[in-house]
């Protein structure tokens, strides 16, 4: 078994290098760290580094790195607006199936869900883990991406997991997990030398099940891949565009000094401490800030030069980009140009772009959501079914056209059901629908 998880890590190490590469720079263009934040402007480091080796004080001395922390604001947006109302699960077969199953998914469904969101936006693929034990209750939690290392049937047409190998440091030691359809084998050290970890069980081999890896990917589209590619370009040019306008405006306070018809004086003698004379370069610009005046002779003079801000310039740029990054980004624009009573016309609208990303991540989410849904139910002992979902999008909806649209629907051509589904007041049309049947009942 070594042997094998070795044959597989080697396999997939030049994929998972690049992944885990590319993962780690979404999460730093999330926690608001992105190129800016090491680069600056315009390598202002750089050069202030080396005009300072050589002893001089450049004019140009602001290092602003404003990161504008779009892709969180961007990540965070599709996050909420597909996820902060997680599906309702509902099993048309049996109502006694679904029950177990929403109590199974409980509160945190509604938060590990949207975790899972961010990864898959950040990351590709956002996994999630379970596992049972008979007489225990259902457990599930979302695993960092990075950790993860998918094997596929090669023989299925349709995407099968076969092997699930998960990686991660525990203190010094790097624990490797080996999961397939009947067993999960722990072993732990590295490449060089990866043992089994015989404190689990006999040669680390632990039986379960589960009738599958208990890894479930919720793909963030068709590609896998992540957003930050889609507009990551256009962010630094903002960022840039941001932190050299700031840079400017620092550098304002700086004056460049002309003096005419004055070489200046390149060096001067100081005398050390036992009273030697000793030559010294003379930086005018030093010696401009420190005595606050210069002495002319003859036909001489001072001017000063200040730098220009191309404010207008700078504006109808940062317009340009921020249009675009919209576009690239498929959000919603915060400051629309119409606010207010807006129809519910207008705001499918300003939402279209964000619908279609959703729309493609949630047709990824459906079979995952559908998957754990079933694993719930061998965990219970049910007959499995397929779930039937319904997403709700957290977006401004225009209640009185809803409203209006319901009461002017005939009898017999909408069931209750869906209508109370569709009514912008029903939180959870379950519980809904239940509280009807109770006011009924008690009238």
């Amino acid at each position: 078994m070594p042997e094998l998880l070795k044959q597989l890590l080697n396999k997939t190490e030049n994929e998972h290098r690049e992944r885990t590469a590319a993962i780690e720079t979404a999460r730093r263009y999330y926690r608001n760290s992105g190129s800016i934040c090491r680069t600056g402007a315009a390598a202002v480091a750089e050069v202030n580094g080396y005009l300072r080796k050589l002893g001089k004080n450049p004019l140009k001395t602001a290092d602003n790195r404003i990161s504008t922390n779009w892709h969180r604001i961007i990540t965070d947006q599709k996050a909420g607006y597909l996820c902060s109302y997680p599906p309702q699960i509902d099993v048309v077969q049996s109502a006694e199936t679904a029950k177990e199953v929403n109590d199974a998914l409980g509160a945190e469904w509604s938060r590990v869900l949207k975790r899972i969101c961010i990864e898959a936006a950040n990351c590709g693929v956002g996994w999630l883990t379970y596992w049972y034990d008979k007489g225990k209750p259902f457990e599930f939690w979302y695993v960092p991406s990075e950790q993860i290392r998918a094997v596929y049937d090669p023989a299925s047409i349709k995407p099968k997991l076969k092997y699930v190998i998960r990686s991660y440091s525990a203190g010094k030691q790097t624990r490797h997990e080996l999961w397939s359809d009947s067993d999960v084998v722990y072993y732990v050290g590295d490449m060089g030398r990866i043992e089994p970890d015989i404190s689990m069980g006999e040669g680390g081999r632990v039986e379960h099940s589960y009738k599958t890896p208990p890894f479930i990917p919720f793909y963030n589209n068709q590609a896998a891949a992540g957003d930050l590619a889609m507009y990551r370009s256009i962010i630094d040019a903002i960022d840039k565009l941001v932190s050299g306008f700031a840079n400017d405006i620092d550098d304002m306070q700086e004056i460049i000094w002309v003096i005419k018809n004055y070489a200046g004086e390149f060096s001067q003698t100081d005398y050390d401490a036992n009273g030697n004379p000793v030559t010294r370069e003379i930086d005018l610009l030093q010696k401009l800030k420190t005595r606050k005046l210069v002495s002319v002779e003859g036909d001489g003079g001072i001017e000063t030069l200040k730098s220009e801000i191309p404010y207008e310039a700078r504006k109808e740029f940062l317009d340009i980009l921020m249009r675009q990054l919209y576009i690239s980004a498929m959000a919603v624009d915060p400051f629309p140009q119409a606010i207010g009573q807006a129809s519910g016309v207008y705001i499918d609208f300003l939402y279209s772009l964000l619908e279609l990303k959703a729309g493609m991540t949630e047709n990824e989410f459906r079979p995952a959501v559908n998957e754990l849904c079933r694993a719930i139910m061998r965990c219970k002992g049910l007959e499995e079914h397929d779930v039937e979902q319904v997403w709700v999008r957290n977006k401004p909806r225009d209640g009185m056209e809803i409203v209006d649209m319901l009461s002017k629907t005939p009898e017999g051509v909408v069931s209750k059901e869906t209508m109370t589904k569709t009514h912008p007041l029903t939180e959870n049309w379950q519980s809904e629908l239940k509280r009807l049947e109770r006011e009924i009942y008690n009238d």
